[in-house]
Order: structure tokens, then C-alpha cells, then sequence
């Protein structure tokens, strides 16, 4: 940047009178990319102090968006070293920028450097410092910040809270938010109240949500960006597919996002018609679908058993240009096992330009199990033990396939090679909310605290259903699926 050679500066001449204030708010609001370097380096040569160069944090800036502005930043960090970062040109706020330009760049370490380096601190430098560790997903260091921070604004609270959340710290996220707004009394902004719906969606607390989704009214926040995107998911992600369509019509510029977030849960909870009409929809106001989209109207296809329909999706798909990831040929491999046709399903996954994966076997072996087809099935398993051979999923699968089949020998060998590999089966979870909290339970669980009440419960229920003569309905397993 700094080379004499370069070509497509400005001249270096000495400019006969000082950048006005004004003048140099209009270099950083206009110079981007190259031209702020470019003009950095023609103020640098014309002999400008560095405390008075207009263009020094737009250059920083620049570094931080340039993919190869390492050696740039590197360069202007020399400067400001060699300069003593002089405190009249506000040398928190050019230390800022480089902080911000090194995190950018991927260079967390020397970012902290800088910042341990710094005589003064802004909130400001903290939040960015902040920002870097969260994005580096180093929560514990972040954690560490934050704790000792001087002073912390909103930004301080959502980068934590936005990090926990997103990095799988849903409880904490939800901890956090209560301790800012609660103790602290600090006002929620639209970021703060992504960040916790993230992570309240993530935890499946629907009436904490719906208290959120109250409190983004009252504010009268924005559902057209990302908050109007995190409550939508948050309600499909519940299962609450009426609250989640009345959020989505309830936003007036509805982009991708919040159709494909919409799409998503109605391919999943059903009704799987009312996601394709959705997507029928959203074409005709002529908003493109991406790959993510596609995913969720091939689900939608593979849980309505709408074989001809998902293909015709996939033609579609690829005739716009959008490649065909590992993703969707595991939706049309679901889809074509769902509805039966197990031959189709396992030529394909056994043809696919790359691995199919522990995903794509396990979907593909569960339909063989119901389906009953106990040959495709062992071939399945085959494949699902070489991708996870310590995985118990494949041995039970199988096991439940040769029982439908009453192939007992068969089942007790798999039963038996289990335990010569020591491979044991986690048990399945099913949770529910009661009054604000999530209560998860196994089979035969006795570890919950008021598991005596719980089935005590379950005997009287039982016991009245059999005074009252109740009989229960049976039911095909195959008309389930």
C-alpha cells in the first residue's frame, strides 16, 4: 500500500490549507475499498501528520472489508506504533479501527494485543473486542470481558446474548436477557430481542416467546429483518403453525427469509399443501427461492408422500441454477422411501457424487423397517454401521425390522453383536412446558423430582379409563406413516 510504485494515486502535493472538519467527515463517508487506502497513502506522502490525516480510519476500515488487508492493516499499525498513536488524532478511535480491522481479518490474537496495548478504552473498543471473541466462538474469553468491562451499553448485552445463542448457550442467552432487562434495567432494541427468541426457540419455550412476540408490539419494533425472521421460527420450531402464519402475514416486507422460515415449518409440521402453496406464492411475487428454500418444499413433498411433485421441484431447482447439495438428495432419497419405492431410494443414495452420510442411511433404513423389506434393510445397516459403526441406531433399526418380519433368530444375533460391541442405544426424550419451564422425560424415567405424582397420575387414569369401559382404537402402523 505504501509503495511508491503503486500506480492511480493522487498527487502528493501538500494541500495549501488544513482539511476542514467537514472535509474529512466526507472523505470517511465516501471513500471505501482501494480509494481509502489510495487517499490514506496520498495525504501520508504530502507529508500530513498522522493525527490529522482525514483518511486514516477510513483506510482501517477498508483493511477490515479487503480480503487480503492483513498486509495493509500491518502497514498502518506500524505507522501508528512509530507515531507514539498520538491521542490528537483520538488514538482509542484509531486503535479501535485496527482492533476491528485485525478481528475481521481472523487475527483475534493480535486484535487483543492492540486492545491490551491501549492507554485508553472506549465502551466502544470493548464491544469490539467483544464482537471478535464472540464470532471466534471463544464464549469463556468473551465471558471473561464482559465481567470485567467498565461500562456496558446494549451492544455489550446483545453480543453476549446474540453469541450464547447462536454458539448452542440457549439457556444462558435466556439468563442473560433476564439479568439485562430485569436488574439492570436496561430496554431490549430489535437486536437484543433476536437473540433471545433465538434462544428461546432453541430451548422450545413457547409462552416465553409468545411474551417476547407481546413485547416487540408494544415497542412496535420492526418485523421486516431478522426479528420478524427469529419469531417465525420460533413458533415453528413450537409447532405453533397458526401463531407462526399469523406472525408472517402480520410483516409488510416479507423477503426470503421470513417465506422460507414459513415454508420450513409447514413442511415439517404440516399441512404439506399449505407449504407448497406458500412457495407457489411467493414465486408469483416474483422473490427467488434459494437452496435453503428448496430444502423445505422437498420436505414438504417427502412428508405428503408427493413423489412426482418433489422431482418436479428438483428439475426446478436445478434449471434456475442452484446446485443440488448432499441435503436435497436426501430429501428425495426420504421422499422415495417414504412412499415406498426402497429400490429407487437406495440406487441413488449409492450413486450420489459424495458421501450420503449417517443422515441420508439412517432416513433410508427406517423406511425399509416400514415398509418391511428386511433385505434392503440389512443393506441400510451395512452402509449406516461403516459411517457410524459405534452408532446403536443401526442395530435397532434393524432389530425392529426383523421383529416386524418375526424374524426372532435374526433379531437376537443383532441383539447379541450389540453387546459383543458394546454399542448401546440412548434412550429417546420427550419434554414439555409447564409454567416457564421444560420438563424432559425417558422411558421408565424415575429420575424426574415428581415422578411418585407422575405415576400416580398415570394409575388413576388408568384405572378410570378401565371403570368407564373405555376400549381403545386400533390402528395399522402403516397409516401413520
Amino acid at each position: 500500500m505504501l509503495s511508491p510504485t503503486t500506480s492511480g494515486f493522487p498527487p502528493s502535493t501538500r494541500p495549501s490549507k488544513p482539511v476542514s472538519n467537514a472535509t474529512a467527515t466526507r472523505c470517511r463517508a465516501t471513500l471505501s475499498g482501494d480509494a481509502a487506502l489510495r487517499a490514506f497513502r496520498a495525504h501520508h506522502l504530502a507529508g500530513r501528520a498522522l493525527d490529522a490525516n482525514p483518511a486514516l480510519l477510513p483506510a482501517l476500515a477498508a483493511c477490515a472489508r479487503l480480503p487480503a488487508g492483513a498486509v495493509e492493516a500491518e502497514q498502518v499499525h506500524a505507522l501508528l506504533v512509530k507515531c507514539g498513536v498520538p491521542r490528537a488524532v483520538s488514538g482509542a478511535h484509531a486503535c479501535t479501527s485496527l482492533v476491528r480491522a485485525y478481528a475481521r481479518l481472523g487475527r483475534v490474537c493480535d486484535a487483543r494485543k492492540v486492545f491490551d496495548g491501549m492507554l485508553d478504552r472506549t465502551v466502544v473498543t470493548w464491544n469490539v473486542l467483544l464482537d471478535a471473541l464472540v464470532r471466534a466462538g471463544d464464549l469463556d474469553a468473551a465471558w471473561e470481558v464482559f465481567v470485567e468491562m467498565p461500562q456496558r451499553n446494549v451492544v455489550s448485552w446483545n453480543t453476549m446474548i446474540t453469541g450464547f445463542a447462536r454458539l448452542g448457550w440457549a439457556q444462558e442467552a435466556v439468563d442473560l436477557f433476564v439479568e439485562m432487562a430485569g436488574f439492570y434495567g436496561l430496554a431490549p432494541d430489535e437486536a437484543t430481542m433476536v437473540g433471545f427468541i433465538s434462544a428461546v426457540r432453541d430451548i422450545g419455550l413457547l409462552g416465553l416467546g409468545r411474551s417476547a412476540h407481546g413485547y416487540v408490539l408494544r415497542q412496535e419494533l420492526s418485523l421486516d429483518g431478522a426479528l420478524g425472521v427469529a419469531l417465525i421460527s420460533m413458533y415453528t420450531k413450537c409447532g405453533s403453525m397458526g401463531a407462526a402464519h399469523n406472525c408472517f402475514s402480520s410483516v409488510s416486507n416479507k423477503s426470503l427469509e421470513h417465506w422460507t422460515s414459513v415454508i420450513t415449518g409447514f413442511a415439517a409440521h404440516g399441512p404439506p399443501e399449505m407449504a407448497l402453496s406458500l412457495f407457489g406464492e411467493m414465486r408469483q411475487l416474483g422473490i427467488e427461492p434459494n437452496g435453503v428454500t428448496f430444502v423445505a418444499v422437498l420436505n414438504a413433498c417427502s412428508h405428503g408422500g408427493f413423489v412426482n411433485e418433489g422431482f418436479k421441484y428438483f428439475s426446478l431447482m436445478r434449471s434456475m441454477g442452484i446446485k443440488p447439495t448432499i441435503q436435497h438428495y436426501g430429501c428425495l432419497i426420504d421422499l422415495l422411501g417414504r412412499a415406498g419405492f426402497l429400490e429407487e431410494a437406495f440406487n441413488l443414495a449409492s450413486n450420489l457424487p459424495e458421501d450420503p452420510g449417517f443422515v441420508i442411511w439412517s432416513s433410508l433404513l427406517a423406511a425399509c423397517r416400514s415398509h418391511g423389506n428386511v433385505e434392503m434393510a440389512e443393506l441400510a445397516a451395512s452402509k449406516l454401521a461403516d459411517a457410524k459403526p459405534s452408532h446403536g441406531s443401526s442395530y435397532v433399526l434393524l432389530s425392529n425390522t426383523y421383529a416386524r418380519a418375526k424374524q426372532w433368530e435374526d433379531l437376537k444375533k443383532t441383539r447379541r453383536r450389540m453387546e459383543e460391541h458394546g454399542v448401546k442405544k440412548k434412550p429417546g426424550l420427550s419434554w414439555i412446558e409447564v409454567d416457564g419451564s421444560v420438563h424432559s422425560f425417558a422411558t421408565a424415567d424415575k429420575l424426574h423430582a415428581e415422578s411418585e405424582s407422575i405415576y400416580q397420575m398415570l394409575a388413576d387414569l388408568k384405572h378410570n379409563l378401565v371403570s368407564a369401559a373405555y376400549e381403545p382404537e386400533l390402528f395399522a402402523l402403516s397409516e401413520q406413516l
